[in-house]
């Protein structure tokens, strides 16, 4: 009997393992198959590829505004406690215009020690400190931007800022000139497949490569001189926002 029985465990296994083989088989003859019909389905289509681009330009509704604070003393502390006085003078007279406290932005905090090199001996000494301080602003009320620079100048500011112009809903320009980008792709596409005589299918794909810079219309203020005195005039002009898509068209 208990030869019997292992004869019959033995043929089950042997037919066991002959079925995972053949499954395996098959497997793998579906699995190596299919790239192979996929890619020649794919190599057997007629493409044309075109890209659009497209541009609308839109006036800046917000600013950003850098403003800058140096001291100097030969002791740094004496420094810090004078660039700390002037910049809270500077940012009190930046929200006396209406800016609120979260659009006020420490961007930079230095402290540098300064030399005085001998040129006899070729050593270098340190004679003093200088503090620098600078913050971005953001105006939401263009027409403050002036008023904000002038306020600012008169409050303590003695390092060259800088102004630039940005969208706050720059999506919705955005979103426009790529839906243009589209449509001028989709023109070109159909005047090439007119001229070759060929009827064009639906976007076998269609990729996104858009171009914007939300900063722009940059400009440089010397805050400490004189001609800053009066008030100071500023122009936003205009920005453009450029999209560009590419596709590809079955025929």
């Amino acid at each position: 009997m208990t030869q019997v029985f292992s004869m019959k465990n033995k043929l089950m296994m042997a037919i066991l393992l002959l079925a995972v083989a053949s499954l395996v088989t098959v497997t793998l003859g579906t699995y190596l198959i299919a790239p192979a019909k996929a890619a020649e389905t794919t190599a057997d289509k007629r493409t044309l590829s075109v890209t659009g681009q497209a541009k609308v330009s839109a006036s800046p509704d917000i600013a950003y505004i850098s403003l800058g604070v140096i001291s100097e003393d030969k002791d740094a502390k004496v420094a810090q406690k004078a660039n700390a006085a002037a910049m809270e003078k500077v940012v009190a007279s930046i929200k006396a215009n209406g800016i609120k406290e979260e659009d006020i932005k420490t961007v930079n905090y230095s402290i540098n020690p300064k030399y005085n090199y001998n040129q006899k001996d070729g050593t270098s000494t340190i004679v003093g400190y200088s503090v620098s301080n600078s913050v971005s602003v953001t105006v939401r009320d263009l027409a403050k931007t002036g008023n904000i620079i002038d306020a600012a100048a008169d409050s303590g500011v003695n390092a060259s800022s800088s102004i630039s112009f940005g969208l706050s809903n720059y999506e919705k320009y955005y979103n426009d000139a790529l839906k243009n980008a589209v449509l001028a792709a989709k023109k070109k596409a159909g005047t090439m497949a007119e001229a070759l005589g060929v009827t064009l299918k639906a976007p076998l794909s269609i990729s996104e490569g858009g171009g914007y810079s939300p900063l722009q219309n940059y400009t440089t203020y010397d805050l400490k001189a004189e001609s800053i005195a009066a008030a100071t005039p500023v122009q936003s002009g205009s920005l453009e926002i450029t999209a560009n898509v590419s596709a590809v068209y079955e025929y």
